[in-house]
């Protein structure tokens, strides 16, 4: 039995209850197999709590594709209208602001802590699940601290701490307390364990408001380091470490991201930030260890970070600049932003990013074209030069006389009329070359050396009634 007073120290006191709002959301998500059209709108409900300078912190899928935003005070029937000002979909946290005085009556801010809960210490989470109108608190064991991915965007990975405190729908975005102050953000479950829920880290929190502090978010940072553990000894021998040094094999740098022209493939990564790596690429988080990319996770875009890496026989201490790869969004969920697309006569031209290829269903990446799995998966790595060219896709064709008889119906696009096309701005000017030049055929190169031809003549007659046809108001969003 957990005794009495533990249960108060973990939760702190009562008036920070009233700091903890429901949020209700309003939303429309664009349709990815339209990307000119939005779906209908849904009715959505999470968490948020009061920090300092007035604002509410809530997690970024709870306002994901928001047209309007209520929040609604412990025991109070009127909500407030709530506008968002800052989303972060790489770590799942948004920033909500209200700007009705009498909302803010009587609130207290809550303090974030810097650190992260001891293991086998208690929590208390606050929040609204499923749905429902009064305040729920619910206590339970910090179970350990681990580096996970964020199932928002699917593509980041960050601190979490695990929990049976239990975290449900309606939840999420609702302060983890300990000692009165929020170690915490609810987010997400374990649908494969029972009695399992995580929480985004106070340094993560930290991190994000940090961030705002000049008035625009940076986002999380990214080694672009791909390594080798050095768990073999024989691989150690064939690197040539010394007796004692453990580090990974550096076996890809990315373009643009912090190792990028800093670290060298064969590279030896034995420190990065005063921290040693050892040979299974872990660093010490206090007491647990985490991935070592986690020290420039944690460091702002900007920030100057050292590394320490053996190369050629010798030790070497560099610096490196924090930066961010900006292309990776494509690797991210989207939300909040419409698709960007083009239509030509009934053919729907997209760029591959993963919330296109889940068009695909359930069953993707395993369903995609090959040639389109390339792209997005090993492309970048393959030609390195081309990192940042964006692949772009036949991604369906609106029926209609003029392209009733093409064999292909969706495709990854190597040329427009002769021109390489690497992004979709390149294949509007391709086919407005096109059409000043008058082609007498419009000719379409597919990956895997497929063709298509379209007479030019008659396909700028039929574009307008294919537009009007399938109710599309603008032919392109770029």
């Amino acid at each position: 039995m957990i005794p009495v007073l533990a249960l108060l120290l973990a939760a702190g006191p009562p008036e920070l209850e009233q700091s903890v709002v429901k949020v209700l959301v309003y939303s429309a998500r664009y349709d990815w197999t339209a990307p000119w059209r939005v779906l209908p709108v849904e009715r959505g409900a999470g968490t948020g709590f009061l920090i300092d300078g007035g604002r509410i912190i809530t997690n970024a899928h709870v306002v994901r594709d928001a047209r309007q935003v209520l929040v609604k005070r412990h025991q109070l029937a009127d909500p407030f209208v709530a506008r968002i000002e800052v989303v972060g979909n790489d770590c799942d946290l948004a920033m909500l602001r209200v700007d009705d005085p009498a909302f803010h009556k009587g609130l207290r801010p809550l303090p974030v802590e810097n650190g992260v809960p001891a293991p086998r210490s208690q929590v208390t989470t606050y929040g609204y699940p499923a749905g429902g109108q009064e305040l729920s608190s619910t206590t339970g064991i910090v179970s350990r601290i681990e580096w996970r991915n964020y199932v928002h965007s699917e593509a980041d990975s960050h601190l979490a701490v695990q929990t049976d405190a239990a975290i449900n729908p309606g939840n999420s975005g609702g302060p983890v307390i300990q000692n009165g102050k929020v170690v915490g953000v609810a987010f997400q479950g374990a649908t494969a364990l029972q009695n399992t829920g995580y929480f985004i880290a106070a340094p993560i929190l930290k991190h994000f408001l940090d961030d705002l502090k000049d008035g625009k978010y940076d986002g999380f940072p990214d080694t672009g380091i791909e390594a080798t553990g050095l768990l073999s000894a024989a691989y150690r021998k064939e690197r040539g470490l010394p007796e004692g040094l453990s580090g990974v094999a550096v076996d890809l740098v990315s373009p643009g991201g912090t190792g990028d022209g800093v670290v060298e493939r064969g590279d030896v990564l034995y420190e990065i930030a005063g921290q040693a790596i050892d040979n299974e690429g872990m660093v010490k988080f206090g007491t647990a260890r985490v991935p070592f990319g986690n020290p420039i996770d944690l460091a702002q875009v900007g920030a100057k970070v050292k590394l320490g890496v053996f190369r050629k026989g010798q030790k070497q201490t560099l610096e490196a600049t924090v930066r961010r790869i900006d292309r990776w969004d494509l690797k991210r969920n989207r939300y909040g932003e419409q698709p960007r697309y083009l239509v030509y006569a009934g053919l729907v031209f997209m760029e591959i990013e993963r919330s296109f290829l889940k068009t695909y269903g359930e069953g993707w990446p395993w369903q995609i074209p090959r040639e389109m799995a390339y792209a997005y998966f090993f492309a970048e790595a393959e030609d390195p030069a081309h990192a940042n060219d964006k692949a772009v896709v036949l991604a369906k064709v609106l029926r209609d006389p003029i392209n009733s008889q093409m064999a292909w119906s969706t495709g990854l696009i190597d040329a427009v009329d002769g021109q390489p096309i690497r992004s979709l701005e390149a294949l509007a000017e391709a086919l407005e070359k096109a059409r000043a030049a008058r082609r007498e055929s419009l000719v379409i190169d597919f990956a895997g050396d497929g063709k298509e031809a379209l007479p030019m003549a008659e396909t700028e007659r039929a574009h307008a009634r294919i537009l009007e046809t399938y109710g599309i108001a603008n032919d392109r969003n770029l």
